[in-house]
């Protein structure tokens, strides 16, 4: 079974020859999954047409929204996170990862009436993992009202997201409901593999550091979520984490209490979308990093 993933495409209409050829390099893959972990494209007109680019695959297309997809314009981030970029995620054929799970068949039926074994199922969960600050410097010694005061100072998100919660509650929510969706595919006795995708990092190895930048070091607090990275690595099943937002590529393999996980970020820059593509089954995966 073949899982393709890209990220951060900020599709942009100026560039749609760009986005066509990726598109089509996609189909070409012949996935049996495609994922997009965020930052699709803004405002919600662009999200729809990026989503369209990907119409004429047969194969599940799942989503988690980016940062970006919820700056506000005709509608205010908490309408476009609660109603509208879901519908439209719905509306254009892909399935709104923050709401639900999904499981695809490891092995064919063939398969597994030549070995007489019970179906084998690879469970995907996702969110966009909203920054909760776990990721910058402990030596700064901020707390988390500190980070929200100077979060102007470094991330735009300060300026353009608008809903009424604060970055720690979302945080919080989100990995709550994160860790509900991990239960339900733990305690599923068919389901022998999880694939968590996140738009935000959840592991150190992904957030730049620079210490000898005072802005970089505080930019790297609003850049993941390593609070929701440590759940993972405590959850059983879960093999393969994938995450976008930083803009760079990366593989390590990061170490579970319950085995090694495959930690990739897909590393699309402006105007050259990446994908990383995932084989399954087995341990380790056999798909690398590839940008188009």
């Amino acid at each position: 079974m073949r899982i393709l993933l890209t990220a951060d495409l900020h599709y942009r209409p100026s560039q749609r020859d760009t986005y066509l050829a990726f598109a089509h390099w996609v189909a070409a893959q012949q996935p049996d999954c495609f994922i997009i972990c965020g930052d699709v494209g803004h405002p919600l007109r662009l999200f729809r047409r990026a989503l369209q680019l990907f119409a004429g695959l047969s194969c599940p297309r799942l989503l988690v929204p980016g940062n970006h997809d919820l700056y506000r314009d005709q509608y205010d981030s908490r309408t476009l996170w609660e109603t509208v970029l879901p519908e439209a995620t719905r509306n254009e054929g892909f399935v709104w990862l923050e709401n639900e799970v999904v499981t695809l068949p490891l092995d064919t039926q063939e398969s597994r009436e030549a070995v007489g074994r019970v179906l084998e199922q690879l469970g995907i969960c996702g969110t966009m993992a909203w920054y909760d600050y776990s990721a910058g410097p402990s030596d700064l010694g901020y707390t988390a009202d500190d980070y929200r005061h100077l979060k102007a100072m470094v991330n735009h998100d300060a300026d353009y997201v608008d809903w009424p919660w604060s970055d720690v509650a979302m945080a919080r929510y989100l990995s709550r409901r994160c860790g509900e969706h991990l239960r339900s595919l733990v305690e599923d006795p068919t389901v022998r593999q999880i694939l968590v995708v996140t738009h935000m990092p959840v592991f150190e190895q992904a957030i730049p550091r620079h210490p000898e930048s005072g802005i970089w070091r505080l930019l790297s607090a609003y850049m993941g979520n390593l609070t929701l990275g440590a759940l993972l690595q405590a959850t059983p099943k879960v093999t393969h984490v994938v995450s976008g937002h930083v803009h760079r590529p990366g593989h390590w393999t990061v170490a579970g209490e319950h085995g090694p996980i495959d930690f990739r970020l897909i590393g699309s820059q402006k105007g050259a979308p990446a994908a990383v593509v995932l084989d399954f089954p087995g341990w380790p995966a056999t798909g690398a990093e590839t940008e188009v």
